[in-house]
């Protein structure tokens, strides 16, 4: 609701034009018609149609075999990345020429950003994780911003009242049955009591630092991964292998060598699921005289380590 107005006093001076999206995720029967409701009729007093989506996830997580949560997700970018296709057809001529482009934007705030990270925390992260949630972000071929990142939840409730905005509470952020609620409700609240009252704000600084040092680092990737692939002298198959020079990744500090071990796998499509464990095999075989060698990652992909290349498939 926040989000949604300040873009709407936003529309004249950027020339936006906004296209609202709903998704009724069918969890809660009754009220989740009712908040759908509320949004259309809202979407139409400020003259915008509002684009809605009913989605059964629990049905969607048992076909997937994915939590709830994680089939919430996925029914919310297909629905924003089916608007969004449709939103970039309707483009002028004028529109394309003057590079006119959709963006995603979704309303995280800065209580969201500090959960996250301690959510992170708990489960076991790396520096990057500690990152947190970004700004902005590619999802497929758009490009997803975060316009209140830095704004407390405390001051996004304070506009809402200001400007007589009455945002529906789901009540399902009230109940304990998701780690992330837990964090919320519980543990932030405990923290704030017993240790810090500024937790929020610390682990917000925590995030903007490691964000920082993340970007470094994976400048210094690029550079690596470009240097090692002309080094190796093969012609990677775009989408099945990518080959690496084996003497330069070996020269390569950990910090970079892991992630240009990520990259690489990135690019023939293992985003998820690497380990520290399967990173830190691949630094033995890589260091080894002996080979050839082969380290798997999860769903199929493998790393084959020769003489003188390092080949991902």
């Amino acid at each position: 609701m926040c989000l949604f107005n300040v873009l709407l006093e936003l529309k004249e001076e950027l020339g936006l034009t906004i296209h609202p999206v709903h998704v009724n995720h069918k969890f809660r029967p009754g009220a989740a018609e009712r908040d759908q409701q509320y949004v259309e009729d809202l979407c139409k007093a400020k003259g915008l149609k509002c684009h809605s989506f009913v989605m059964d996830c629990n049905r969607l997580a048992t076909e997937e075999g994915m939590t709830s949560e994680e089939a919430g997700r996925k029914a919310r970018y297909d629905a924003f990345y089916s608007e969004a296709c449709q939103a970039e057809k309707e483009f002028t001529t004028e529109e394309r020429a003057e590079g006119t482009q959709v963006k995603i934007a979704v309303a995280q705030n800065a209580d969201d950003q500090a959960e996250t990270i301690l959510f992170r925390l708990l489960r076991g992260t790396g520096t990057d994780g500690l990152a947190g949630i970004a700004y902005s972000r590619q999802e497929r071929e758009f490009t997803v911003i975060r316009p209140l990142l830095d704004v407390s939840r405390d001051k996004i409730e304070a506009y809402c009242e200001k400007n007589r905005l009455k945002p529906v509470t789901d009540h399902t952020n009230q109940e304990t049955l998701y780690t992330r609620n837990k964090i919320r409700l519980e543990l932030l609240p405990y923290m704030e009591r017993e240790f810090n009252e500024n937790i929020k704000d610390t682990l917000n600084r925590l995030g903007k630092i490691a964000r920082e040092d993340k970007d470094y680092i994976w400048q210094q990737v690029e550079v690596a991964y470009k240097e090692l692939k002309t080094q190796a002298k093969f012609r990677s198959e775009a989408g099945k292998t990518v080959v690496l020079d084996r003497e330069g990744l070996n020269a390569l500090h950990k910090a970079v060598r892991h992630r240009v071990i990520l990259k690489a796998l990135g690019q023939i499509g293992l985003t998820q699921d690497v380990t520290e464990e399967r990173l830190r095999a691949a630094d033995k075989v890589i260091e080894m005289s002996r080979e050839p060698k082969i380290v798997e990652f999860p769903h199929g992909y493998h790393m084959e380590v020769t003489h003188k290349q390092v080949k991902f498939r």
